[in-house]
């Protein structure tokens, strides 16, 4: 078995999109805080735009080109 970098990025990126996403629901219901903001946005919208990075990540690392 070969050591393949790419794919264990996207697999850690899809795990913390995963992670993203639980804490935007958690956050949605204030089960959790919403850590996160980036000045002039909400914190739901700082929160998923995480989520969607770490996705792209992810889809960019399982894509076989």
């Amino acid at each position: 078995m070969t050591f393949k970098p790419r794919r264990t990025i996207a697999t850690s990126s899809f795990a913390l999109a995963l992670a993203s996403i639980g804490w935007l629901l958690l956050g949605m219901f204030d089960v959790v805080p919403l850590v996160l903001q980036l000045p002039g946005e909400s914190t739901l919208r700082t929160h998923a735009t995480a989520a969607v990075a770490f996705l792209m990540v992810a889809a960019w690392g399982f894509w076989d080109a």
